[in-house]
């Protein structure tokens, strides 16, 4: 059945908020101030590169997007992220990093990591949803609305950047990647979604493509919280070798 704009929004939006971060155990757990340093540490560097592909991802969905007020948008949305400059910050990965290390996480990590099975499905998923052999709004779904269209982590009135403060006492500069990503003022964020929004309005007309809007946007859903499971798993692994308190 063909829905209205607004309702197939709705259903979106939906879809989005049933399956929040904040419904997997691994958001849970950060939020709660339960984490390990090493939990935290393979935090950043099992989902560092996911995110190094973001702006390329966007770029590819900036590409084959007809509207160009949305491209407008997405252009500015790629310059903020790579630059920092439109908020007056620094290149959002960079400062992802920063708070990284404030775990022990190292450059030479980084670079040498061994990238799970599960983050490379996210990282395949999205390269892939954004390529030519997928409607654009496919991945407007998969990526803007799933990703940007998600209300802050919250957990008992704390959002991210709080409980980075109150549990784990990371420093300002460490707290700068959730202060634009996951705090209680999120307006870049929440701008970047309602363009995504515009766009299923404007052009998502029939019930085929409709489908495979909401399909893209389960499948977001299924390779990422297989993701968020498999960083819980490895640290375990990993707390078990080195003989220290597991999650």
């Amino acid at each position: 059945m063909l829905l209205s704009p607004e309702a197939l929004i709705q259903k979106l939006k939906d879809i989005v908020y049933e399956n929040r971060k904040i419904t997997h155990p691994l958001y849970q757990t950060i939020m709660k101030g339960e984490a390990t340093p090493l939990l935290l540490k393979n935090f950043v560097l099992h989902r560092y590169h996911i995110k190094s592909f973001w702006t390329r991802n966007i770029s590819a969905i900036h590409s084959k997007c007809p509207d160009v007020e949305a491209r407008i948008h997405l252009a500015e949305n790629i310059y903020e992220e790579e630059t920092g400059k439109i908020s007056g910050t620094e290149r959002h990965l960079d400062l992802f990093v920063k708070f990284g290390e404030q775990f022990g996480l190292t450059w030479d990590e980084i670079n040498n990591l061994e990238i799970l099975p599960e983050s490379q499905a996210v990282i395949d998923w999205n390269n892939t949803v954004c390529g030519p052999n997928h409607h654009f709004l496919e991945a407007v779904s998969a990526l803007i609305i799933y990703m940007e269209g998600q209300p802050p982590v919250e957990w008992e009135g704390r959002t991210m950047n709080h409980a980075m403060n109150y549990f784990y006492n990371v420093n300002e500069a460490g707290r700068s990647y959730f202060n634009i990503h996951s705090s209680d003022q999120m307006e870049i964020e929440e701008d970047h979604a309602e363009i995504g929004y515009e766009l299923i309005r404007k052009y998502a007309t029939t019930e085929e493509l409709q489908q495979k809007v909401i399909n893209a946007l389960y499948k977001s859903i299924d390779v990422r919280m297989k993701h968020f499971s498999a960083i819980l798993r490895v640290t375990n692994e990993q707390a078990v070798q080195k003989g220290i308190a597991t999650i």
